[in-house]
């Protein structure tokens, strides 16, 4: 179980998707807050403390890479050194490169493993893997 209840932001317009991701974040003892868009997931920083943003590339509105763009300029220093994990279809060398310049601690292609999503938001946050 993750220790302390670390506080996980989940941010995809793919209910879906979303919802997974909630799920198992959510069964490893993780408390998780999800939205559907940029916005949305600014309001959510902005009013609860959030020790990760695991955050979709193609959304309606904000892209992911505008909101990361705001949580890295962000005026609050806590909200502009929050980890963010982009999870995005966007494949292409160009597409990873521009999101890790902008910010992200990491990268994950869809379709992904729980696993996958699991040992990397571990590994970002520090926590023990556990079996």
């Amino acid at each position: 179980m993750a220790q302390d209840k670390q506080n996980v932001l989940v941010v995809d317009d793919n209910d879906d998707v979303r919802d997974l991701v909630v799920l198992f974040l959510s069964a490893d003892g993780f408390h998780v807050f999800s939205a559907s868009n940029g916005e949305d997931a600014l309001a959510i920083l902005k009013n609860n403390p959030i020790n990760l943003v695991l955050l979709d590339v193609m959304m309606p509105g904000k892209s992911g890479i505008e909101v990361l763009a705001e949580i890295r300029t962000h005026s609050n220093k806590a909200i502009r050194e929050i980890p963010v994990m982009m999870i995005t279809a966007k494949s292409s060398t160009e597409d990873i490169d521009a999101a890790l310049a902008a910010g992200a601690s990491s990268y994950v292609i869809k379709p992904f493993r729980a696993t996958t999503i699991r040992e990397k938001v571990r590994s970002i946050l520090q926590l023990p893997t556990s079996n």
